[in-house]
């Protein structure tokens, strides 16, 4: 809990702060919370990092575009206090300036590892998506086959995670993984499997009906989705799957066999 007295100062310092040394590119903010006397294992709270982000995003808020250098010498140079700094002004100024901010993280993101990549996604991106994710969710797709093992990774998770939230996305999520199995996928095939076995579990029915759609499809990739994402048994399923193993293509016909092998071991 940070003291009253502790909220003025460090309000005042921000101010100071602002008005003084970021118009001159000095981006050492730390000045501004240093001489905060409690530490945890040796760091500043970061409820104080947050109050203090808060604080610059609220006073930067009509002229932020202004400090784009500043936010990615945060990110890139200020450790990991800079990266909440970061994050805090991402959740403020994302919706006001989508087209500005999105090819920002998304350029960081492809760099970043797998744990700085979560925690984009947590703090800037689900407080936006909890408000509005159809403003955001055709960028998850983009991410979602991405060359970039991690980003592509991370996305698949995040997107099987707003989906849950957002049952009523089902619908229209399954509608772009069905047109994009028409293009070669690549490393993002296990990404797809991935987040059709998710949409399994909110509406079981929805993607049984996609194997019905797809009973007659010779294309390998497509069949390769479908077999590894099957969780449940049923006999229409089987029967398709079974259809499906007598193919010449070695690529279908491993993926199916497989898959039915999987089928038996439910149905016993």
């Amino acid at each position: 809990m940070i003291t009253i007295d502790w909220k003025e100062r460090l309000k005042q310092d921000t101010a100071d702060y602002l008005e003084h040394k970021l118009p001159q590119q000095n981006y050492d903010f730390e000045i501004i919370f240093n001489w905060y006397p409690e530490r945890v294992q040796g760091h500043i709270p970061s409820e104080v990092i947050l109050f203090v982000a808060r604080e610059m995003a609220a006073k930067l808020s009509r002229n932020h575009e202004q400090y784009i250098a500043f936010y990615q010498y945060l990110w890139d140079k200020k450790g990991d206090y800079g990266k909440i700094v970061f994050m805090q002004f991402m959740t403020r100024f994302l919706p006001k300036k989508p087209l500005v901010y999105l090819p920002i993280i998304e350029k960081i993101m492809l760099k970043a590892n797998v744990h700085d990549i979560s925690a984009i996604f947590e703090k800037v991106f689900l407080p936006l998506v909890k408000k509005q994710a159809d403003a955001y969710i055709m960028h998850f797709y983009k991410w979602m086959e991405s060359g970039t093992e991690a980003l592509r990774k991370q996305t698949t998770a995040f997107l099987i995670k707003v989906v849950k939230r957002n049952p009523e996305l089902t619908s229209a999520v399954l509608k772009h993984l069905q047109n994009r199995w028409g293009y070669p996928l690549a490393e993002a095939i296990q990404t797809h499997v991935a987040l059709l076995k998710a949409l399994w579990k909110t509406d079981a029915k929805a993607v049984k009906d996609i194997y019905q759609e797809y009973h007659i499809t010779r294309d390998p990739q497509t069949v390769e989705i479908l077999c590894g994402a099957i969780t449940d048994y049923s006999s229409e399923l089987e029967q398709i799957v079974e259809n499906w193993t007598h193919s010449g293509n070695a690529r279908l016909k491993k993926a199916a066999t497989s898959a039915y092998k999987l089928l038996q071991k439910k149905k016993a």
